[in-house]
């Protein structure tokens, strides 16, 4: 299968570009693009965590989510592993099942720090949605 994103050439930073055919699976998709660059390892599907974000703008929606994952991941070593989303008029309803960072099973590929608005851009395409967004690592 077809990734739905791919990363962007950028100096220092982490550039990627997802896609999807809706609202709700571009928000997983850049979920799920965090989580293969930042780690690797097997997931054992034992928490959940419900997430309800509003903001002014999809941009701000879509970068709070990130910020809300990595935020998630740092403090609580909570790695996603199924999503179910809905996004609707600036807001984000999520409930995530995921496992907890352990060492024996689990590495740090590298570190992502935090979304920017530097080049963010989500659009509407012929075949869905597109959104490019560079991280600090």
């Amino acid at each position: 299968m077809k990734e739905n994103f791919c990363y962007l050439d950028h100096t220092a930073d982490l550039g990627i570009k997802v896609r999807a055919e809706t609202l709700d699976e571009l928000f997983i998709n850049i979920a799920k693009a965090i989580f293969k660059t930042q780690i690797t390892g097997k997931l054992q599907i034992k928490e959940e965590k419900k997430i309800h974000i509003e903001a002014e703008s999809i941009e701000e929606l879509f970068i709070d989510w990130c910020r809300e994952l990595l935020y998630n991941f740092s403090v609580y070593g909570f790695i996603p592993g199924k999503y179910k989303v809905a996004v609707k008029k600036n807001r984000l309803q999520a409930v995530l099942a995921g496992d907890k960072f352990d060492q024996k099973r689990h590495r740090v590929i590298i570190e992502i720090k935090n979304p920017t608005y530097h080049n963010l851009k989500i659009e509407k395409t012929g075949n869905g949605f597109q959104a490019t967004i560079i991280f600090d690592v």
